[in-house]
């Protein structure tokens, strides 16, 4: 690694259950970034641009690529009605072996149902649905394109043979016209356009190259390539993805079915619940001493919370955590699902509902491994990635819970080195995407072993995890 930037996105909530950005944006977060990069590089050559970008967000823009209106983004779950009126007319397990997806509001293909009936004048008015991935390289290089990741996630892809499915859009009445034509995701779209070059410094030989769905840059930047290896990426969601060989159906629908950004294999895929956004609320509103101290004395608010949790015993002391802030999607998708503590006494204080929310986020975990090994494509080891695989307790728990061996790379934030991967393999500088990714990946860390003295404890902890559930879920209809 040379050199890293950042820069933040400004996020809208006008409802509840809607969620926006200005597309605008992630073209400034753009030009800032690569100004920094410059900068930081003495203006050292950049060959290649490629992209790690948000799944399920949508972009309808007129011919020239401006938007109609702001990006309805992957939290953006307003599309629900249009989910039932496609259930009404189509068959859903029909779409879902189809297209690996399931029918839900997350979806690309239902948010543009949603736009046709409810904002007529704009979807009208639309050329194009682009996912944000796919409109930023149109704004940089001038083609439009759509890689099968991306793609997949939209719901209007066959992601076996990597081309739109007409029987999916015909089911959600998508002009398949009005989409990217579907590349690879290491295909050189061209180089970079004048305005960017006068806007960052950049060459006007710089290619672009297509990019992939953030979580599988993830994977592919974890060095994840082969079958039989979890890349469990611990941000504010927690998408879960398994590397096959060749396409896979899950019956019970926990997982979907996507390309991986490598075109020569497959994701089982689990698109995660609020985990790491979990933690962060219980941080807000039961962590004040913590936030405080850390602010006193600098000290990092995670460690302290874990240190928090590590006071109560495995198991919590009976309390029990359901993870549905927003949702569940494990045990079964349901957008109605909501969180609770269960088991709590007067003798149980913050400590056990600190330990209680990280392992209820593990036990979750274990129920997606489960239905990827029900599918026929069981794990031996889970890749932990992103903020969360810093911390020591989380990893720990995921080992034991899991009993599965938990392994941490140097550098946990692996959607931007994914998506390099993808950039030299495009520009040419390995052979192959599988090639970059085996290449330009780091090194993991020693193995975190999962402890058998707590198996039985965990077994039994999660056969409640999974009871709690099933009795909760018939008020879930009930919550507003």
């Amino acid at each position: 690694m040379v050199a890293t930037a950042y820069a933040a996105h400004a996020l809208s909530y006008p409802r509840a259950g809607w969620a926006e950005q200005d597309p605008a944006e992630w073209v400034n977060a753009l030009i800032a970034t690569l100004r920094e990069l410059l900068d930081a590089t003495g203006g050292r050559e950049i060959v290649a641009l490629s992209f790690g970008s948000q799944l399920d967000g949508m972009v309808a823009a007129d011919a020239d690529g401006e938007p109609l209106r702001p990006a309805l983004i992957w939290s953006d779950r307003r599309a629900g009605a249009e989910c039932e009126a496609v259930a009404a007319r189509a068959d859903v397990e029909r779409l879902r072996q189809l297209t690996g997806c399931n029918l839900d509001p997350g979806h690309v293909a239902a948010k543009i149902a949603w736009l046709s009936a409810h904002e007529p004048d704009a979807f009208n008015a639309a050329a194009v649905f682009a996912p944000p991935g796919s409109w930023v390289a149109w704004r940089v290089s001038g083609e439009l394109a759509v890689d099968p990741s991306n793609g997949s996630s939209m719901g209007l892809l066959d992601p076996r043979a990597r081309a739109w499915a007409s029987e999916a859009c015909d089911a959600y009445e998508v002009d398949v016209d009005r989409l990217p034509r579907v590349e690879r995701a290491d295909a050189v779209l061209g180089p970079v356009l004048p305005w960017l070059c006068e806007a960052t410094g950049l060459s006007a030989e710089t290619l672009v190259v297509m990019g992939a769905g953030d979580e599988m840059a993830a994977t592919l930047g974890a060095g994840v390539l082969e079958p039989g290896v979890v890349c469990d990426i611990l941000g504010t969601a927690e998408p879960v993805c398994a590397v096959v060989g060749e396409p896979a159906h899950d019956e019970s629908g926990m997982v979907e079915l996507h390309p991986h950004a490598d075109p020569e294999t497959w994701l089982l895929e689990n698109p995660g619940w609020l985990s790491g956004g979990a933690y962060r609320w219980f941080r807000d509103e039961l962590g004040s001493p913590e936030m405080v101290r850390a602010a006193q004395d600098g000290s990092d608010v995670y460690e302290l919370l874990d240190a928090l949790a590590e006071e109560a015993p495995p198991g919590a002391g009976g309390v029990s955590w359901l993870p549905a802030l927003a949702g569940a999607m494990a045990p079964e998708w349901n957008a109605s699902a909501r969180a609770a503590w269960f088991g709590m006494t007067a003798a149980h204080g913050r400590a056990h509902l600190a330990r209680a929310l990280l392992e209820g986020n593990a036990l979750a975990l274990r129920d997606v491994i489960e239905a990827i090994a029900a599918a026929g494509h069981a794990p031996s080891q889970v890749v932990c990635v992103g903020g969360g695989a810093k911390g020591r307790l989380l990893c720990e728990l995921r080992a034991h819970i899991t009993g599965l061996p938990v392994v941490v790379p140097d550098d946990v934030e692996t959607t931007a080195r994914g998506a390099a991967m993808l950039a030299a393999a495009g520009a040419g500088l390995h052979s192959s995407v599988a090639a970059a990714g085996q290449a330009m990946a780091c090194p993991r860390g020693e193995p975190v072993q999962p402890d058998p003295e707590l198996r039985e404890l965990y077994d039994d902890l999660h056969r409640r995890h999974r009871d709690l559930y099933a009795a909760l879920r018939p008020l879930f209809n009930g919550t507003p």
